[in-house]
């Protein structure tokens, strides 16, 4: 008669398996998503972990890992390959991790990385599905490209020198060894605690030629009733990165402005900075306008009243502020990707090559 329990035990022991499977699992698993990187340039690889962690006494025999990428990232370098998928089992107590290789594709913040793990008791009886923590923050910078042609800054045929005698202390332009009769308000005193030696701070000169890189998000008027189109904005970015390049290799400084919302920021941003500071700071910008192109005219001629020479990229035409800045006496270098001839249309507007006064 033994016999015939050992099938209603089986039918119990099937009976049970799945609901003590949850009970213990319950609360004690856990998975979540980071990645190696902060900033990546677009084709080039980061890892992206996954990281599985059974706090329950109870054995993991399957556990299915699905993961969905946003378009900026993809699996592979030649496809925008956006869905893998991965499984491992796990032992009581134990952590697990997984390792996907994946590639920049396209600008942009990845804030949208989608992801889930399945519990599977090994019968196929019973499947739990948990959602991985997103523990990652990704930008991916603009394409690199060459600009079409160089900007000329000559002022009237005139050549202008550097002058250290008048130092411009809003433009850092880099660090050197402390020298007597330095000022002491110029020492740069983590570079000093880093060096083991007085080091001070070296600034741009007044006369040098000042230049604004300008990306204008603003697609229509008023600036709140359309974004503008994805691929033009990332063209709009790329050549901006182009033109940041362009003077970072020239030795000038260059100040950005855009009116583009730019991570969390919700207000227009103007800062002086390389070309790697311009692609970190695209690398989060998004399509969408804070203000109109004049208040960012405004505020940029009145914080920065030395800038002469303006590379200003839109996707659309805005004679009222062309004629501003004629006015002002800026000399704009207007950059539109969106050309009905070229694909990509440069018009210059000269003014008067003096300081530039908010009014």
């Amino acid at each position: 008669m033994t016999w015939l329990w050992l099938p209603l035990l089986m039918l119990a022991a099937l009976w049970l398996w799945p609901p003590a499977f949850s009970k213990a699992t319950n609360g004690r698993v856990e998975g979540w998503l980071s990645i190696s990187r902060l900033e990546m340039w677009p084709l080039e690889e980061a890892t992206l972990r996954v990281t599985v962690i059974n706090r329950s006494w109870m054995p993991l025999p399957l556990v299915a890992i699905e993961i969905r990428l946003p378009e900026e990232l993809s699996f592979r370098p030649d496809a925008p390959i956006r869905r893998g998928r991965a499984a491992l089992a796990v032992l009581p107590r134990r952590q697990a991790d997984v390792d996907f290789t994946v590639y920049g594709w396209r600008r942009g913040a990845v804030t949208s990385i989608q992801g889930h793990i399945a519990l599977r008791e090994g019968l196929g009886l019973v499947e739990i599905f948990l959602p991985l923590q997103v523990r990652a923050s990704l930008g991916v910078r603009p394409k690199r490209r060459r600009m079409a042609r160089s900007l000329e800054a000559s002022l009237e045929g005139a050549m202008v020198r550097e002058s250290r005698l008048f130092p411009d202390e809003t433009a850092l332009r880099g660090v050197r060894r402390y020298a007597y009769g330095d000022p002491v308000r110029h020492i740069h005193w983590r570079a000093t605690a880093r060096l083991g030696t007085l080091m001070v701070k070296e600034f741009f000169s007044t006369e040098m030629p000042r230049w604004a890189v300008v990306l204008n998000a603003q697609s229509a008027r008023p600036h709140w009733m359309a974004a503008v189109d994805a691929e033009t904005f990332d063209a709009l970015c790329e050549e901006a990165l182009a033109a940041a390049e362009w003077l970072t290799r020239r030795g000038e400084p260059v100040c950005f402005a855009t009116n583009a919302a730019c991570g969390h920021r919700e207000r227009s941003v103007i800062r002086w900075l390389n070309a790697q500071g311009v692609a970190s700071l695209l690398a989060h910008a998004k399509p969408i306008a804070t203000c109109d192109l004049g208040t960012l005219i405004t505020a940029l001629a009145r914080s920065h009243r030395a800038l002469d020479h303006w590379v200003i990229l839109t996707p659309w035409d805005d004679p009222e502020a062309a004629s501003r800045l004629d006015r002002l006496g800026i000399r704009a270098f207007w950059i539109c990707p969106n050309s009905p001839s070229e694909g990509e249309r440069r018009e210059e507007t000269e003014g008067t090559p003096h300081a530039a006064t908010g009014r």
